[in-house]
C-alpha cells in the first residue's frame, strides 16, 4: 500500500521540479557574502578568491528549494528564493535558498531544477 504512494510523491517531486521560474530582484549582497564566505572556509581560499558565476532570484516549487532529499518532507507551497552558482580553486559548488535567510548547497539538484526565464 505505500508503494503507489512513495511512487505519487516522487512524480510530484519531479513535476513539481519543473515549475521552478525566474524573477527578476536581485540576490541580497549579505546573503552571497555569507555564502562566499562559508565556502572559502571549507576551500580554504580566500572569500576574494571565491567567484559569483551567476545568481539569480528563483521561486522554488516547494520547501526542497529544488534539492530534495529521499524520505523527508518538505513544505508543499511556493517559496520565493535564489539560485547560486560559485566557483572556487577551478571547481563550481550550487546553492540555493530561500528569501527568508535559509540555504543548502545542492551539488546533487535535480536536472530540471535550473531555473527558466520567465520571458
Amino acid at each position: 500500500m505505500t508503494r503507489p504512494f512513495v511512487a505519487f510523491c516522487v512524480a510530484a517531486i519531479v513535476l513539481a521540479s519543473s515549475a521552478v521560474t525566474a524573477q527578476t530582484s536581485e540576490v541580497p549582497a549579505a546573503l552571497l557574502d555569507k555564502i562566499r564566505a562559508e565556502l572559502a572556509g571549507e576551500r580554504g581560499v580566500s572569500a576574494a578568491d571565491v567567484k559569483v558565476v551567476s545568481a539569480q532570484a528563483v521561486n522554488w516549487p516547494n520547501g526542497a528549494l529544488g534539492c530534495p532529499k529521499p524520505g523527508r518532507m518538505y513544505t508543499q507551497a511556493i517559496v520565493p528564493g535564489y539560485r547560486i552558482e560559485l566557483e572556487a580553486g577551478g571547481k563550481r559548488f550550487t546553492y540555493h535558498a530561500a528569501t527568508r535567510g535559509g540555504y543548502k548547497r545542492c551539488d546533487n539538484a535535480l536536472g530540471a531544477m535550473v531555473p527558466r526565464s520567465a520571458k
